[in-house]
């Protein structure tokens, strides 16, 4: 379908902020009076605070709050996703780097001068740093609640009759290191105490979380915490709600002056949150033709020190269930003495995706068939049965709904993605790469992922569309501003349906005080969510519009239509009145006063079902040199299925990012760990090694055709998924260039050289 605003390359509604250097995140923020804070941190992975003695730092001139665990509630607070399980500042200490006491001072130098001036007394605990040591009998236990969460468990069928039906069994098993947001943007969180009213400054994509978690912490009526959401500049999971949200608040409420925590880029890489390790085990039976039977996972993901979730928010258990009749996917969350771990891009998507989409090449591989016609033959289509979420009902205790997918074209990424790279002609099959060209030897693969954008459990949001008496409108949301071009998009939405002029409408949004509710922004779920709820609220000021105009025009309001900012009876595009021509009429009969404005809002639950999923083929061709060890990757093809493309230009930004990103984390990206303590090694942009734009060509994005039924103007999600297949399908293309599969990621030129050492080609 044809439509005014929605696939058009707009600008950025705040490009101009950007350029100039205007925008203000929360680094920026200053207020009168405002104090500056600093964390003293443990040196320790695991210990006891037996004693804390702040009188020298009290003593300091120009210090003027110290907080230790005594100024804070006993109780633990947990975040809403399950990412931070804890007191805000703890009797405990559970890794290197974690809070023990906060200074408050007239500027960083004297608050940094005051934390050397607090004496602690520790009593040092034994640690435990891997998974399978937290997990063994008799282990220490890092977290009070035991190391091993309860398994969050998706099942269906029966494993043991879809082994009997199966022809053959593929085994595999796979991890991968840590890795860190790395986003360009610093956390930082200013809050201020004007008697019992508590505003917070902060960049973050969880506004409305923030504030609701702060007011039952706190036990304050949510009207008396008003949260200001600032864009992050990127957050990629990080710039969420963590424990150093809290310092600031108790800080300004001891020294009653508005206090600003910003946390150094050492302070970010290796003290607020990380994605977890995983150790992924996978199980499939396959018939000679190539279905699916059964698929059984296990999937063991680690904590840290104070995450605390049960699932790692996945979608990989709906990818297969077309003929794998019989499934179960079981999940469980590890705690370790080791930074603590949460969600980051992709989630588990991406680990369990880099499992199974390995054992679907060895079933491939044994039966003679190609890549691409396994995955055909068995990934899900519309309709299909959806179980990923069913872990949110069981621990709620809710009843457990029926629902199905709502749309899915994979079958046109395969094939669209495969065209573009060439695929028929550079795949040679098993052991045989695309080319060999002395020491270096050129290789060819191909992953595909699913992941989640129509999550209802996270929230119906509203959304308020306000009409000027000028014909301008004011978008209003809840949504957080990531750098993702929420601004844009929403309004987008907006415009089609009210049918305006993009240029009239302008956005506010993640302000907790003036905006209605919202999800956070996180799971990809924006553009279908919200863009559900901004449609409505448009369409209900539409209404409005056309009800006013109907005694202007001489005709019922619902023959009227409004396109391109004029009004006109349908059919009759040709006779038509500018909008403005009706909210002018809102003036009173002398003209010396306005009358109401007109608003549009939306109070309405997202359906339970159908569910949406974004679905996406990427498709890599390497070349690895046998000498050194460096795998440069020569062409990138990304076939998705976003259903709707509301902006091609933001898309297309979202898909490239998010490549650069998972190839990184294939290639170069991993946080490394003391052995004896679990300190962070390398917290820094020079030491943990992300790739640069001239790392890698930019790669080919495709974009199908598929209108979501739900979503609106046929909307999915985009941003988060895109990382999931590409470690699976860079690791395969060296497969196919050298013979060598890699279970585990990063492939670094060192792995790389010591398994050709033991291989066929040394």
């Amino acid at each position: 379908m044809k439509y005014s605003v929605i696939g058009q390359r707009v600008p950025l509604e705040d490009a101009f902020e950007k350029v100039t250097g205007s925008i203000k995140y929360a680094t920026d923020i200053k207020l009168p009076e405002m104090l500056y804070a600093k964390v003293l941190r443990s040196p320790y992975p695991h210990a006891n605070v037996v004693n804390i003695d702040t009188s020298k730092a009290e003593a300091l001139p120009g210090v003027e709050a110290v907080i230790t665990p005594d100024d804070v509630p006993e109780e633990e607070w947990l975040e809403e996703s399950f990412n931070y399980y804890g007191r805000v500042l703890h009797d405990t200490v559970r890794f290197v780097g974690d809070e023990v006491a906060a200074v408050a001072a007239i500027n960083e130098d004297v608050a940094e001068e005051a934390l050397d001036l607090i004496e602690v007394e520790y009593e040092e605990l034994p640690s435990v740093f891997t998974i399978e040591d937290a997990m063994k009998p008799g282990s220490v236990q890092v977290n009070p609640h035991g190391n091993i969460r309860q398994p969050s468990i998706v099942e269906w069928g029966n494993l043991e009759v879809g082994f009997k039906e199966a022809e053959f069994i593929f085994e595999n098993q796979t991890t991968m290191e840590s890795q860190q947001h790395a986003p360009i943007g610093l956390n930082a969180c200013i809050a201020q105490w004007e008697n019992d009213k508590l505003t917070i400054w902060v960049s973050s994509h969880t506004p409305f979380e923030i504030r609701d978690v702060v007011a039952r912490y706190l036990k304050m009526p949510l009207s008396k915490v008003r949260v200001i959401g600032l864009p992050t500049g990127g957050s990629f999971g990080l710039f969420w709600l963590n424990v150093f949200h809290f310092i600031p608040i108790f800080l300004a409420k001891k020294a009653r002056k508005p206090v600003k925590f910003e946390l150094s880029r050492q302070e970010i890489f290796a003290t607020v949150k990380r994605r977890d390790v995983p150790i992924s085990q996978v199980k499939l039976g396959v018939k000679k033709d190539g279905s699916f039977t059964v698929i059984h996972m296990k999937h063991y993901f680690d904590n840290g020190a104070y995450g605390f979730k049960s699932n790692p928010y996945e979608s990989e258990s709906d990818l297969w269930v077309r003929n794998a009749k019989h499934g179960k996917f079981e999940f469980y969350g590890v705690s370790t003495n080791l930074l603590t771990a949460g969600c980051m891009r992709g989630v588990g998507d991406m680990s369990e995706s880099f499992c199974v989409e390995q054992v679907i090449d060895k079933a491939a591989e044994k039966l003679g068939m190609s890549p691409l016609d396994i995955r055909l033959k068995n990934h899900s289509r519309a309709g299909d049965r959806v179980r990923g979420d069913m872990f949110f009902y069981l621990a709620t205790g809710l009843p457990v709904p029926e629902k199905y997918l709502s749309s899915s074209a994979l079958d046109k990424c395969i094939k669209e993605g495969a065209k573009a790279i060439g695929w028929e002609k550079k795949w040679k099959g098993w052991g045989k790469p695309v080319a060999v060209n002395g020491n270096k030897r050129r290789g060819i693969g191909m992953a595909v992922a699913s992941h989640c954008c129509g999550q209802r459990y996270l929230g119906c949001p509203s959304v308020i569309v306000k009409i000027n008496h000028d014909g301008s409108v004011n978008l209003i949301t809840g949504v957080a501003r990531l750098g993702q071009g929420v601004e844009t998009s929403q309004a987008q939405i907006c415009a089609e349906e009210l049918g305006v002029p993009i240029e009239s409408i302008k956005g506010t949004h993640g302000d907790t005080d003036s905006c209605p509710w919202n999800q956070a922004t996180v799971a990809s779920t924006c553009a279908h969510i919200t863009g559900i709820a901004t449609r409505a609220a448009a369409a209900d000021a539409k209404r409005k519009i056309c009800e006013l105009a109907a005694t202007v025009i001489g005709a019922l309001p619902e023959n009227l239509d409004i396109k391109e900012g004029k009004i006109f009876v349908k059919g009759q595009p040709r006779t038509s009145i500018p909008i403005t021509d009706i909210t002018d009429k809102i003036l009173t009969a002398d003209g010396t006063a306005y009358g109401p404005t007109i608003i549009g809002s939306s109070a309405k639950n997202i359906p339970l079902s159908p569910v949406a999923r974004m679905f996406m083929a990427h498709f890599v061709e390497v070349d690895v040199d046998t000498t050194t060890g460096k795998v440069d990757i020569i062409k990138y093809v990304a076939a998705h299925d976003s259903g709707t493309i509301i902006n091609p230009s933001i898309a297309e930004s979202q898909v490239v990012g998010g490549i650069f990103m998972g190839a990184g984390i294939a290639l170069s990206e991993r946080l490394i760990f003391d052995e004896a303590n679990g300190q962070v090694l390398n917290p820094n942009f020079v030491d943990y090694k992300l790739l640069r734009a001239y790392d890698m060509p930019v790669p080919e994005v495709i974009f199908v055709e598929n209108v979501d039924p739900v979503g609106a103007f046929g909307i999915k999600g985009i941003g988060e998924g895109v990382v999931a297949p590409v470690p699976t399908a860079i690791v395969q293309a060296i497969h196919n260039a050298t013979g060598i599969r890699f279970n585990s990621i990063p492939v670094t030129p060192e792995k790389l050289l010591n398994a050709l050492k033991n291989s066929q080609l040394s």
